[in-house]
């Protein structure tokens, strides 16, 4: 008779129990902890029926769930009372004795017992007669997980990848390989590790294999989650990697602007210097952060550093929420239009959403303080880039400082390469977050949403 989803009771147990111990003639009595919940674990029941033999309903097992026999285990734990009164309940009944041989108890079935037939469990318990519960548990031990990182050249070659290495066999593709590349290194993944390769169904549905997808930014809009859901593959990202850095970065565009150093470096290369009689240089005039209002659009982890760095420069902090929902922060919260006509600096630090895209636009850029500096390490499509450019051409900004654009990379058209004046706009090409030390963070983050996964945890799970 084929193995039946009935109740997981001690009636069925007691019934699957003999079938293993008839198959197997005897069984060492911790064996049995293993037996009922194998046989009630859905992916094995399906695949012993299903498959020509017990070895290969053990190898589709663990060739599709890395963590097979660590849910086993704690199967095991959360089943162990009902085995032993089933295995009671087989005494009482005479389907079952427990003989000792040689100092150890074994299972043995009373001849001649009434009890239903299942083919299946003979035939398990006769592929594990004669091996101890480690024995049974070893043939249940995953394979060394193949981890194919798609786009390993977005976190720089100079990075320690040696962590990935330990959890498993690795390969490392660039983000040029071809989309046949992908699939043929895909194909027998078990963990895939992306950063800005599009995950979507034509390229997952290779991925036979696959149960987790690690990111290495915050944002995963470029994986097809409900595809994921649907398959049961976890998708985990990594968080706060890179406050620090950012942080960094908003000060190092926001100085280099305010402080006009583009300028001083040329009157001193220039030689001006060399031949002026004064020991100082006043042509060119900047002023202090002290007493200035700054402002912040996106007030979460590094929003808040900004704004207590610049509270240390003596600078006036206010803030927008663009959700509408932050209002908790120690500094004063205010709507968009008073944020721009009254802030000496805006820095955006804001995610990319409904809400935020092209959220600085002429209308709104055209309503910042004349002689203000926005900065932006957020996202690129939230500022309106021909905007920029006519605001400082109308003298209406006074610097501009961009880590982020529209288009990434930079594409020869766009309308902020008509603006040459180092000391009014100043791009980098999105490295705010890119400190050595962070992105040796980002790994070391997926290599512990990797080991906690391995150890049946899941770790920043999207």
């Amino acid at each position: 008779m084929k193995l039946v989803d009935k109740m997981k009771d001690e009636s069925l147990g007691m019934a699957l129990l003999y079938g293993f111990t008839k198959g197997a003639n005897k069984v060492e009595m911790d064996v049995y902890d293993v037996v009922l919940p194998l046989v009630y674990n859905d992916m094995f029941r399906k695949a012993l029926i299903k498959e020509e033999s017990v070895q290969e309903a053990i190898a589709f097992c663990v060739s599709k769930k890395l963590l097979f026999l660590k849910n086993l285990l704690n199967d095991i734990e959360e089943t162990k009372e009902m085995t032993a009164r089933a295995l009671a309940m087989a005494m009482i009944g005479q389907l079952l004795e427990y003989p000792m041989e040689d100092g150890v108890v074994y299972g043995k079935c009373v001849e001649g017992a009434k009890v239903l037939d299942f083919n299946e469990m003979e035939t398990l318990g006769s592929y594990f007669s004669g091996k101890s519960k480690e024995e049974v548990l070893a043939c249940f031990e995953s394979p060394i997980p193949k981890i194919v990182f798609l786009d390993s050249e977005t976190l720089g070659n100079d990075v320690d990848l040696s962590g990935l290495s330990k959890l498993g066999n690795v390969v490392l593709q660039t983000k040029d390989t071809s989309m046949e590349q992908r699939k043929e290194a895909m194909k027998d993944a078990n963990i895939i590790i992306s950063n800005k390769i599009v995950l979507e169904p034509m390229l997952l549905a290779n991925a036979k294999k696959v149960e987790l997808i690690c990111v290495t930014a915050t944002g995963y809009n470029h994986v097809e989650m409900r595809y994921c859901k649907k398959h049961d593959i976890t998708v985990c990202n990594v968080k706060g990697y890179s406050t620090n850095s950012v942080v960094q970065h908003t000060f190092a565009l926001l100085l280099n602007l305010y402080n006009k150093i583009p300028y001083y470096h040329q009157y001193i290369d220039s030689g001006n210097y060399s031949t002026s009689s004064l020991f100082s240089h006043f042509d060119y005039v900047f002023h202090e952060l002290d007493g200035k209002k700054w402002g912040i659009v996106g007030m979460g982890d590094i929003g808040q550093k900004v704004a207590m760095i610049a509270t240390a420069f003596g600078a006036d902090v206010q803030y927008y929420s663009t959700s509408g929902k932050n209002q908790g922060q120690s500094y004063p919260c205010v709507d968009l239009d008073i944020l721009l006509q009254t802030s000496d600096i805006i820095s955006i630090h804001a995610p990319f959403n409904e809400a935020t895209e092209n959220l600085f636009n002429k209308e709104t850029i055209f309503k910042m303080k004349k002689g203000s500096y926005l900065i932006n390490v957020g996202r690129g499509k939230i500022v309106d880039e021909q905007a920029v450019v006519d605001a400082l051409n109308e003298n209406i900004l006074a610097g501009v400082g961009l880590d982020v654009f529209e288009k990434e990379p930079f594409y020869e058209e766009s309308p902020l390469l008509t603006i040459k004046d180092p000391n009014r706009l100043v791009m980098t090409p999105h490295i705010a977050w890119a400190g050595i030390e962070t992105r040796n963070r980002v790994v070391e983050e997926v290599c512990l949403n990797i080991s906690s996964y391995l150890l049946g945890n899941k770790r920043n799970a999207c």
